[in-house]
């Protein structure tokens, strides 16, 4: 039995039998047991948000709070599992105010529970003198503290004036904590270090504070002098205090302090030091800057989690307190034998157990050919689909596969599980169909200075055959929402379909689409605009496809194809010269749920050193259904699938059936 402070907060002085209970029976249990299988989180648990804090109370509730990217509100929110925390609704509990204390820099807010009451500690400055950075204190008497109502409560003084941020707060053994981060009174130079008091009650100190750490090591040092961020876990007879220190960039790395846990902790010596960072960036995980961490348990209480803040890139442009990519992670801690707790290295991004069948349209249920692009302005991840009138009855012939328009799907969930957003505001003119124009098969990419552009396949009306032109058309957006200015592209001939666009490295884009009058094979364009483009010939004709989907990965260009026996693969080292792959991927029939038939029209998205491929299928075409030629809902109907892409040897592979852990992580 253990008690992990700053998740389960004990009142201002009871639970004395609590915490005594936990330190004298984790006494007598000498090697506490390593779980065999640590859980596995899937993260990053909440985008965009620093310095989480995660407080596991007796409802069974995660609560979790954290800087916002805007550094102007604080947020609460909380779920039954730590992996539901990013879908959950986040409730403004407070704002910043228009002016004077407490108006900028709303920094690092924690949450606890204290003598019935909630407490958020958090840090602010002056819009007016924005690095006169303070500690206050928000209270709430309600039970639920995401309805309130919070009342301030002031400064929480610290007995000198000076740049202070970061307080937590823990009990132990009756006694009441309060540790934080402050500029000493006789400074030198511009540094931070850490503290701790006794408190008199949640708003106040009760004495003077004593220096626990200051930035000695080289690794504490990097670009500024800083410790910061304390975080308090009590386990086997001791306290660790980790803290976080150096730049918020890469270079940030947690270090660790430890006591007795019936030791005076006002006594700086009763603490030793860990010369090395406990918690730092591992390149080859992707994880850069782990830190400003808290601690929680799982459920049961049997595994202790550190959940912690870092960006998933390296180099930052400009300023990385501007960067609004630190995301809130969580990894299970391990316990060494001298019960001293292990924290590993960061694990890298796994994501979420993607849905299977990943998406259906919930109006015409004919999705399919999708593409996934991030939304900024949402902060969303956006799949764009052609949107076939599946379960629309009385259609003949291929009229189902016309008068159709392109289908929004959403994921807050990093491309896990998706949901219906609409379809897409797209204006034509008469001469391209107008508003009875049959949209198909969008390619979506970001133009330089930050518009969008849609490549989109136009049929000029609805038919019930195919011997009619279908042109691609350019489309212009800011939103991603509402798309204008459309003007066709003159390609080889008036028959052509499925654009995917690719930048090249030397400069330029190229083109790559379906040219139907020549076998269905594969042509390609180059433009230095994007604007005019210039016919290139033949890419690919060794047999027919559609919808191709080129890019690069692990060293190689790729091209994937529709060939209606599964996927066509491709590969390339100047994405001139194609060699073809002998086995199709998306051939065989899978086991999941609407997955038993092949799979078709690719998007690829290149995330975090890994790939996905998204397909659809159409479920009802069994082997038996085209055999006997049936042509109803069920077979016209189509669902969104994902599998991760895995190469080895230069040859492309999937495992449908697999659980596939999807995280695509947010472009920089």
């Amino acid at each position: 039995m253990h008690m992990t402070l700053r998740h389960r907060t004990a009142g201002f002085m009871p639970a004395v039998f609590f915490v005594w209970s936990a330190v004298a029976c984790s006494s007598a249990v000498a090697q506490p047991a390593i779980p065999a299988a640590p859980p596995a989180f899937n993260n990053p648990l909440v985008q965009g948000r620093a310095d989480p804090h995660v407080t596991l109370q007796e409802d069974g509730w995660y609560y979790f709070t954290a800087t916002v990217p805007e550094y102007d509100r604080i947020e609460l929110r909380r779920a039954r599992s730590l992996d539901d925390l990013g879908k959950a609704e986040a409730q403004v509990v407070w704002r910043k105010h228009a002016a004077g204390p407490m108006s900028y820099h709303i920094w690092a807010p924690e949450l606890h529970r204290i003598d019935g009451k909630w407490y958020v500690y958090f840090t602010a400055s002056r819009a007016d003198r924005i690095w006169d950075i303070r500690l206050y204190v928000l209270e709430c008497a309600s039970d639920d503290p995401l309805k309130g109502p919070w009342l301030e409560r002031g400064q929480l003084k610290t007995g000198w004036e000076s740049f202070s941020l970061d307080a937590t707060t823990f009990a132990l053994n009756g006694q009441r904590y309060l540790v934080w981060t402050q500029r000493p009174q006789e400074a030198e130079k511009q540094q931070t270090s850490i503290y701790i008091a006794k408190m008199a009650s949640p708003l106040s100190i009760a004495g003077p504070a004593t220096l626990l750490t200051s930035p000695e090591y080289p690794w504490e040092r990097v670009k500024y002098d800083v410790n910061e961020a304390p975080a308090v876990l009590v386990k086997n007879g001791r306290v660790f205090l980790t803290y976080s220190a150096s730049a918020t960039d890469a270079n940030y790395a947690m270090g660790m302090l430890t006591a007795k846990a019936d030791a005076n902790l006002l006594d700086r010596a009763s603490w030793s030091k860990a010369a090395q960072p406990v918690f730092a960036t591992s390149a080859a995980n992707g994880q850069f800057g782990p830190g400003h961490n808290s601690f929680t348990t799982t459920p049961d209480g049997k595994t202790d989690i550190n959940v912690y803040h870092a960006r998933n890139y390296r180099d930052i442009a400009g300023d990385s307190l501007k960067d609004p990519n630190r995301h809130t992670r969580a990894q299970a801690i391990a316990w060494r034998p001298d019960g001293t707790p292990d924290f590993g290295e960061p694990v890298a991004d796994q994501g979420a157990v993607a849905a299977k069948p990943l998406f259906r349209d919930p109006v015409v249920d004919g999705a399919a050919d999708p593409v996934v692009v991030w939304n900024p302005q949402r902060q969303r991840w956006w799949m764009y689909y052609t949107a076939r009138r599946a379960n629309t009855p009385g259609l003949s012939g291929v009229t189902w596969v016309h008068g159709t328009k392109i289908g929004i799907a959403e994921s807050a969930d990093l491309g896990g599980t998706w949901s219906y957003v609409g379809t897409a505001d797209i204006e034509l003119p008469p001469d391209m169909g107008g508003a009875n124009a049959t949209h198909w098969a969008p390619d979506v990419i970001r133009a330089p200075g930050g518009t969008w552009q849609m490549y989109l396949t136009v049929v000029p009306g609805i038919f019930t055959d195919w011997k009619h032109p279908r042109g691609i058309v350019r489309l212009e957006s800011t939103d991603l929402r509402s798309w204008r200015n459309a003007r066709p592209l003159s390609l080889v001939t008036d028959k052509v379909i499925d654009a995917s666009i690719a930048a090249l490295p030397g400069g330029g884009w190229r083109m790559w689409y379906n040219n139907e009058l020549d076998g269905k094979s594969i042509w390609t364009a180059d433009s230095a605009d994007l604007a005019t483009w210039t016919q290139k010939g033949k890419a690919v004709g060794d047999q027919a496809g559609e919808g191709p989907k080129v890019f690069q990965w692990r060293g190689s260009w790729w091209m994937i194809t529709d060939v209606w026996r599964g996927l066509g693969v491709y590969r390339s080292s100047d994405a001139v010269t194609w060699q073809r792959q002998a086995n199709n991927l998306l051939q065989a029939p899978g086991k999941g749920a609407d997955d038993g038939v092949i799979g078709g029209h690719p998007d690829v998205v290149v995330s975090g050193g890994r790939a996905f491929l998204f397909y659809f299928t159409h479920p009802g075409r069994t082997a038996a259904a085209v055999a006997a030629k049936l042509d109803g809902t069920e077979q016209r109907r189509s669902s969104i699938q994902v599998v991760e892409l895995k190469e080895e040897g230069g040859v492309l592979t999937v495992d449908r059936d697999a659980p596939t852990r999807i995280n695509l992580i947010p472009p920089p």
